[in-house]
């Protein structure tokens, strides 16, 4: 799917029969829990939200179902399921080369700008997203723009975004973050770090900064080689910072450094399926933007994707962070005969890697698993690191915990990894550890795989073979079909529309 903004995705998505539209949702809780309950379903576009324009809108769950991510990802409509999916990303990859950003002269993005006593962030209908949260988070859906001070470098990254004030918003950015670092660059020259929060972008730039790109790689080079065209942008007038020429909605300003001030920011229910630690206490320590222009198109449409308690299908981190690793494996870090990778949707984007292999030598499943621990995309908040053989779908939970139950002795086949990368959001941290800022954690290799040096006589699956199965396929398809609720092409009458996985 190649848009060029917002607008065209959405009626793209529309054309799909993959968005409904919803009229007089509350931007309190009402946008954000039916967001909830139809993730999944359908992209969801809120209009007549009360207190605000008519045509003030909000898009939200943009690439939650199937269609729409294997779409916005370029996966073609032959390929159905998610493993293959990934596989053919993973292919894709291989050939990835950036396609810079077009810098073009103007762009509907500046069809409205506030600067000065005109500048409100309040203008727009922020939801409240969960119960529980401690304020309005006009940036879950966004795209923060930093330009790293040493070589100019364009990152773009996903941190939460809340409005405070009408000129000042909080931007929580985790440890190790492109972004964050880029701002600790600046601080360390006595310098305010300038920003653009891009709030409501076509999608594959979503996609492209939902990704850990390696340092020095543009997410605006990453999504014009996923779309084929480059991303045109314009020149943010307070900042400078490149921004999407046919956005929605950019917040612009600077970050000054979080000792000379901060703000409390949150609780906020995070993609972990908890709200923040120390709850209901907010986060205390995160960086605030003092606005210094609001840029936003006649009749604006926020993103919003916010984080959701796992697990639900079709979320775009998982097929695009497995597509990710799954290269970095075969590409970077040499792990022959990998066979399939997964983020298990129960662990969100992050928590549960399972990669399936076909076993070579003695160490293959440890080699692989370590892999999985030293790369970009599986370093940071992984918890589990399952590898199982090549006869089970990373994809399907069941056949990974049966894998589990039967091949992995928890004495010898599990391995603890002490301080490893997580970020301030785990709810596993202790208070303590909290006040420490020792924000790692402790992971769990479990080497689900047959034992190497004897798995020629580890007992056989019971399951049908698959010379038998294709046999009593062939001889039984009419049974079968009456079965599964499925005609034969001898019993249909007309073709049925089937619905796409």
């Amino acid at each position: 799917m190649i848009s060029e903004d917002l607008r065209e995705y959405i009626a793209q998505a529309e054309a799909m029969g993959q968005l409904q539209r919803i009229s007089g949702a509350h931007w309190d809780l009402e946008i954000g829990a039916l967001t909830e309950l139809l993730v999944g379903k359908k992209a969801l576009l809120f209009d007549r939200i009360p207190g605000y324009p008519e045509q003030h809108r909000v898009l939200s769950n943009p690439i939650h179902t199937w269609p729409l991510v294997k779409a916005a990802a370029g996966v073609p409509d032959s390929i159905q399921s998610r493993l293959e999916s990934a596989r053919y990303l993973k292919d894709q990859l291989k050939q990835f080369q950036p396609l810079p950003a077009e810098e073009v002269a103007s762009g509907p993005i500046l069809e409205n700008v506030q600067q000065g006593e005109a500048i409100d962030a309040w203008s727009f209908p922020t939801p409240r997203w969960h119960e529980l949260d401690g304020g309005r988070f006009i940036g879950t859906g966004v795209n923060v723009v930093t330009r790293d001070p040493d070589d100019g470098w364009i990152n773009l990254g996903i941190y939460r975004v809340q409005v405070h004030e009408k000129d000042l918003v909080s931007c929580f950015m985790s440890p190790g973050r492109h972004g964050l670092i880029h701002c600790m660059k600046y601080w360390e020259r006595g310098q305010n770090a300038p920003v653009a929060l891009v709030c409501g972008a076509e999608p594959s730039l979503f996609l492209a900064a939902s990704n850990m790109l390696p340092t020095g790689t543009s997410e605006y080079g990453f999504a014009g080689w996923l779309r084929g065209q480059p991303v045109k942008v314009v020149r943010a007038p307070a900042t400078g910072l490149p921004v999407p020429a046919g956005a929605e909605l950019v917040i612009e300003g600077e970050i000054p450094p979080p000792w000379v001030e901060k703000r409390w920011d949150g609780p906020f229910g995070e993609w972990r399926g908890y709200y923040d630690f120390d709850h209901p206490t907010p986060r205390p320590d995160v960086p605030v933007v003092h606005v210094k222009s609001i840029l936003y198109r006649n009749d604006p449409i926020l993103l919003g994707a916010p984080p959701l308690k796992p697990p639900y299908d079709y979320y775009w981190y998982n097929l695009m962070h497995s597509a990710f690793l799954w290269n970095d494996l075969e590409s970077a870090l040499g792990v022959p005969e990998v066979r399939g990778v997964w983020l298990l949707e129960s662990g969100g984007n992050h928590l549960i890697a399972v990669v399936s292999i076909k076993q070579r030598y003695g160490g293959h499943a440890m080699h692989a698993a370590m892999a999985v621990n030293a790369s970009r995309t599986g370093a940071y908040h992984n918890r589990y690191t399952i590898i199982v053989d090549d006869d089970i779908d990373p994809t399907d939970m069941g056949e990974v915990l049966w894998a589990v139950a039967t091949r992995c002795d928890p004495k010898e086949q599990t391995t603890i990894l002490p301080d490893t990368w997580f970020a301030p959001g785990d709810n596993l941290l202790g208070p303590e550890q909290r006040a420490a800022r020792d924000f790692t954690h402790s992971r769990m290799i479990l080497n689900a795989c047959r034992p190497y040096y004897w798995k020629d006589k580890f007992p056989p699956v019971n399951r049908i073979g698959a010379e038998l199965k294709a046999q009593i396929e062939e001889k039984w398809k009419d049974v079968l079909a009456a079965a599964s609720g499925q005609a034969t092409e001898a019993q249909a009458v007309a073709p049925v529309p089937r619905p796409r996985a």
